[in-house]
């Protein structure tokens, strides 16, 4: 039997899920009338659309919402995964974002995360700092497709566990890859330092706010094909009279009105779904399928009675390639066209090259061994 068709030895890894009602429901009730309600998903800091994300801080230093629902992907797991040594990529070709490259500066393993993790702290508290009220964040744990927070934290242990193991196996070594005796943190919050901000709230992977007893804030759980099928079959579940849920990718909005009886007359019961788009930076995150990047957008409403009146906005694409939405007549757009396609026009004709007589780019000089760093001597030292 070839090696091509022998059995191989393959590892499959859980992908963690919870439920709703594992993770839980929490309340939020009493909001006063007047008060404004912000919806976002799915923008993955650092790999997020810089521009969009900054237009709708805009709008919520504008408008000033008193709850500021972050409804998950808000941080990417690949931003973290840039600290493993296999990390050699044929695919991407883009260089780390400048928060990366600034962690990946700060010193050993602990302080890379440490240091990303504040940086990733920082841009949630930029959202609350933009609003002024409180931010509610519920990370993610979806589906295998997509980035999420629950394998930030995974990697993070995972990696700390076999660096800890080599360095203590291996004290002599000149790069130890950790330091076993220091503890990184096992909670989101703790990791992005949020644990003394008073304004902003981090709630278990993939759970729910129930808002004034009637609306349901969540992350999807499964997608369908059209716009609007996965919250209307969200509600069918659930059975409240609203759902704002994110993750499907899509942007949509839609009210029903029901018969709950006709005795002594008719009697309606009134509810809505929404879904919310992505903000993340689409050049960076081809690795997402066409089917997850939908619409970009966010939801936003107001409390009226105890009611919210709100609808997810979408974000489209002008003339001149800039991109805008708008929200209660009021247009707001980015100050210069981004994230367009990163291809450039190829000129007919044969290419212009430019070549080096006396190099090979084909041969590059291997990296010095270790035994060989700093000794500047011998035949590998001079390849």
């Amino acid at each position: 039997m070839s090696k091509g068709t022998s059995f191989k030895r393959v590892t499959v890894k859980e992908d963690a899920k919870t439920s709703l009602a594992e993770a839980g429901i929490f309340e939020l009730s009493k909001l006063p009338d007047g008060t404004r309600i912000v919806a976002l998903g799915y923008m993955y800091y650092p790999h997020h659309d810089r521009n969009l994300v900054e237009t709708v801080l805009d709008y919520l230093r504008a408008t000033k919402p008193g709850v500021v629902f972050l409804l998950g992907g808000v941080i990417d797991e690949d931003a973290f995964k840039a600290f493993g040594e296999d990390q050699d990529n044929y695919l991407h070709q883009y260089p780390e974002t400048a928060e990366v490259q600034a962690a990946m500066a700060a010193g050993g393993f602990e302080d890379q995360v440490l240091k990303l993790g504040e940086t990733c702290g920082k841009f949630i508290e930029s959202i609350q700092e933009a609003s002024g009220g409180m931010v509610i964040y519920i990370p993610s744990a979806t589906h295998l497709s997509m980035s999420n927070e629950v394998r930030i934290m995974e990697w993070i242990q995972q990696s700390k566990r076999i660096r800890d193991s080599w360095a203590v196996n291996h004290q002599d070594a000149s790069d130890l890859p950790s330091d076993p005796s220091i503890e990184l943190p096992k909670s989101l919050e703790l990791l992005f330092n949020l644990h003394n901000h008073p304004w902003i709230r981090v709630q278990p992977y993939n759970s729910g706010v129930l808002v004034n007893g009637k609306f349901l804030f969540k992350i999807g759980d499964f997608r369908r094909r059209s716009p609007g099928d996965t919250s209307y079959v969200d509600w069918e579940q659930d059975g409240f009279d609203g759902i704002i849920r994110s993750f499907d990718g899509k942007v949509s909005s839609s009210w029903m009105s029901r018969a709950e009886h006709t005795m002594p007359g008719l009697q309606l019961t009134f509810n809505e779904q929404h879904e919310v788009g992505f903000l993340w930076d689409r050049k960076r995150m081809g690795h997402l399928r066409d089917y997850d990047r939908r619409a970009p957008g966010f939801w936003t409403g107001v409390v009226v009675d105890g009611d919210i009146f709100g609808q997810s906005v979408p974000i489209i694409g002008g003339n001149d390639g800039r991109r805008s939405f708008v929200v209660d007549g009021v247009a707001y757009t980015e100050k210069d066209a981004c994230c367009l396609t990163r291809g450039k026009e190829i000129p007919f004709g044969p290419r212009d090259l430019e070549k080096h007589e006396h190099e090979d780019p084909r041969r590059i000089p291997a990296p010095a061994r270790l035994e060989d760093e700093g000794e500047g001597e011998g035949e590998d030292a001079e390849s």
